[in-house]
């Protein structure tokens, strides 16, 4: 099975293969592979310019002439399932390429980080699936095939290498002993096999702990992606060109993907980051219809709530992808739950029903249909589940829910409508928290332990995490029509003019779109504006101005980007805000925290507001002051109050304006939630 590799550059392989006058097919094309059923299937190469090709397989005969540039490429008619080992042959004028063991059947490609690449036997106890040994023990599976690719970043398409496929056996697996094929993509072929009954071929190009960027490829993104010097492989678009271009444009049903956790700090904007993904993909396989079926992040020892949020916008807004939820079989010490046979067989579950003609099966979650506010309860309608149960060690109703009041703090909720046994009574779940007569917002699986435990009785598939928002402006806000830019407008900022402004990032901080400290001049009176943009259209915003407590201007920005640092009283503070809550006027001193550093809770001023036990106005800066969890925060010295904090500088970001009534830690920390606005605006002003 093994084919010598030529490590030839891209740039230059047609001219090399030219000057030796042979033809050489690109790298799917090599003994053992499946070609996809049911679509044309192309089949390119290189040789030399002006030579005929001649492409035959099954009874087909398809010619090319090469073109200037060295490269051919032939498209083989659709085609059915064939268990058939048969031989594709490609023909030159001086040699002819034989490839054997040839079946047709479904292509699928395998992809992301970590979760996708842990293996499904391999040296590592911690790094593989639980039942590896028995599954590749037992596993002979002719017809299905494998390709595990290996590690390889590139700056441009990686061209010159040959794909090396495998047969599901006990022999091929041992082979691959140290780099095996992925879990979750041993599972899903062999699922997909057993329901079908045609050849299956599953393609792995995965790595652990890379970001999403690296896997897109340039014609995903809207404009040109910008390469940092420094280059490795967390590199945009350097895995799509060392692990998975050279495949494009392969026939393939679609791919899988096990992803986000290197992105978690993006919040709801990995969203547009999965658009990218999925348009680079199906362009580059010129496949419109090309699959999509992912996987939302499991729980692990932190919350993953908002990134979650954008896995699941994706969703719902790309027709041809589709979702799996997991938040049942997460674990809280290890961040690769070895339970992959689960996560395979429910993405499996989407192919079957959207592509394969299982028209009985239910393949999606429970999912948010309809929702009421009645007698201080959230009454909530789903699809895909007309019953309910919860499967719990002591059998009780599942937990997980939170609600918050007017006042946006959120308490434990509990089911109403529980029946025996860890039933539900009825179609809908009734929500209600001790306490709250007024409900504004209603979440699950937001907070420790991330853990679901409520299923559909339809479809035996767990509720994921999900949340609706009922507040309305006027609950909080004196202006409920107040737009972004608003705030430069108050009387308090007459006569100062802007030095900073930035458009603030829900992950890590990457500079401002307007710098003019270098024109600030001489100044005696700095002023910080923040505006946040709600996922309602409303707009919330303080205005902060007070006495200079340095004269460079490069240091009222940001810490992380300036390196100050600041944890001191300042004169003449003046407030104004339309959030409710949030004191307006002059307010005497107030106490700044501009940290680069990660902190504590306990107080470091002396004869200030603060306490021991909470993040809130006063607290303890690690030392040495270096890139860290950071702070730029402005308070009240005399009450304590936080005016408005942006927290976390390395994402995800803490944003918010006023006391955060919602968490025990009034300056925001640790609340994860930049991503929670649509948009997010901070301006530093001098006079």
């Amino acid at each position: 099975m093994k084919v010598s590799k030529m490590v030839v550059a891209p740039a230059v392989l047609a001219t090399a293969f030219a000057a030796y006058g042979f033809v050489k097919t690109a790298t799917p094309f090599a003994d053992n592979m499946v070609l996809q059923r049911g679509r044309a299937v192309p089949v390119w190469g290189v040789a030399d310019p002006g030579e005929k090709v001649t492409v035959a397989f099954a009874g087909q005969t398809k010619t090319a002439q090469v073109g200037a540039d060295g490269k051919w490429s032939v498209s083989l008619d659709a085609m059915d399932a064939s268990k058939e080992n048969r031989v594709l042959t490609v023909a030159g004028a001086s040699n002819t390429e034989t490839i054997r063991n040839v079946l047709v059947g479904e292509v699928w490609f395998a992809s992301g980080q970590s979760n996708t690449e842990c293996p499904i036997w391999g040296p590592s106890p911690r790094y593989r699936d639980g039942q590896g040994a028995v599954m590749t023990a037992a596993a002979r599976r002719p017809f299905i095939r494998y390709v595990k690719n290996a590690r390889t970043p590139s700056p441009t398409p990686r061209l010159d290498w040959k794909a090396v496929w495998r047969d599901y056996s006990p022999e091929s697996f041992k082979e691959t002993f140290k780099s095996n094929l992925s879990a979750m993509a041993f599972y899903y072929a062999l699922e997909l096999h057993d329901a079908l009954g045609v050849p299956v071929g599953i393609i792995d190009s995965s790595w652990g702990g890379t970001r999403i960027e690296p896997w897109t490829p340039p014609s995903g993104f809207a404009e040109p992606p910008k390469i940092p010097e420094k280059t490795n492989h967390q590199t945009v678009t350097f895995l799509w060109n060392g692990m998975v271009a050279a495949f494009a444009p392969y026939a393939i049903k679609g791919f899988i993907w096990y992803q986000g956790c290197s992105n978690s700090g993006d919040g709801r904007r990995y969203s547009a980051k999965m658009h990218n993904l999925y348009d680079g993909w199906a362009k580059e396989f010129k496949n419109p219809d090309l699959k999509l079926y992912f996987v939302q992040l499991a729980p692990y020892s932190h919350s993953w709530f908002e990134v979650q949020q954008g896995q699941r916008l994706f969703a719902e807004e790309e027709k041809n992808a589709a979702m799996v939820t997991t938040c049942d079989i997460g674990n809280s010490w290890d961040i690769h739950p070895n339970d992959k046979e689960t996560v395979a067989r429910r993405l499996v579950l989407h192919a079957l029903k959207r592509d394969y003609g299982f028209t009985d099966i239910i393949d999606d979650s429970p999912e948010l249909k309809s929702w009421k506010i009645e007698g201080g309860k959230f009454v909530m309608s789903f699809s895909n589940a007309n019953s309910w149960y919860a499967y719990n060690a002591d059998r009780s109703v599942a937990q997980g829910f939170e609600i918050a009041g007017k006042d946006g703090k959120f308490v434990p909720a509990k089911i109403e409508n529980k029946g025996a046994n860890g039933t539900l009574t009825g179609t809908e779940l009734i929500v209600s928290a001790p306490g709250v007569t007024e409900p504004r917002r209603l979440r699950y699986l937001a907070s420790k332990p991330w853990i679901g435990s409520l299923y559909s009785f339809d479809s035996g598939l767990p509720l994921g995490p999900f949340e609706i928002d009922a507040r309305r402006p006027e609950d909080d806000l004196t202006d409920v029509n107040a737009k972004i830019g608003d705030a430069l407008k108050v009387p308090e900022l007459a006569g100062f003019r802007q030095v900073l402004a930035v458009d603030i990032p829900t992950g890590r901080f990457a500079g401002y779109s307007f710098d003019e400290t270098a024109k600030a001049g001489s100044f005696s009176r700095v002023a910080y504006a923040l505006e946040l943009e709600r996922m309602d259209g409303a707009v919330e915003w303080a205005v902060a101005a007070m006495d200079a407590f340095t004269g460079d201007a490069v240091k009222l920005g940001v810490p992380c980007a300036s390196g100050a640092f600041f944890q001191q009283k300042v004169g003449n503070l003046v407030v104004r805000s339309n959030r409710r809550g949030v004191e307006e006027g002059a307010r005497g001193e107030g106490i700044i925290e501009f940290f680069t550093s990660n902190y504590g809770t306990h107080k470091a001023l002396a004869g200030a507001a603060g306490s021991d036990k909470i993040y809130d106005c006063n607290d303890t800066p690690s030392a040495p002051h270096k890139d860290g969890y950071g702070c730029l925060q402005v308070h009240d010295a005399t009450t304590g109050a936080t005016i408005f904090a942006y927290n976390r500088f390395v994402g995800p970001a803490d944003i918010g304006i006023g006391v955060n009534k919602g968490n025990d830690n009034t300056d925001w920390t640790f609340m994860s939630n930049a991503g929670e606005f649509k948009a997010r605006r901070l301006t530093v002003l001098v006079k």
